[in-house]
């Protein structure tokens, strides 16, 4: 498994534009990456700041992932305010989904 939690700052000015990338690679994964187990995005209570959590059955899942999706990226980046903080977790213990 491999699982991925990313700290998200967002310039006021391009939220809309953020959020509406992340709605259209989220169908897509919904749609046609079966390996992916979770992928949304959290408010976090601190303005213009999210928590995306993407969780793949194995790497080669989310390395599939990045590339198939690779267009996106850089409008993406330009969507934030700092660069992005990010997690990988180990392997899951305990909980939903197991």
């Amino acid at each position: 498994m491999s699982t991925v939690i990313v700290r998200l700052r967002v310039k006021p000015e391009h939220e809309d534009k953020f959020l509406t990338i992340f709605r259209e690679v989220a169908e897509i994964v919904a749609a046609d990456e079966p390996d992916c187990t979770i992928y949304a995005v959290w408010e976090t209570g601190t303005p213009h700041e999210y928590l995306l959590v993407e969780s793949y059955r194995s790497e080669t899942g989310r390395n599939a992932h990045n590339e198939r999706h690779a267009g996106v990226f850089q409008t993406f980046m330009d969507c934030l305010a700092e660069a992005p903080q990010t997690e990988t977790l180990g392997r899951q213990v305990l909980g939903i989904p197991a």
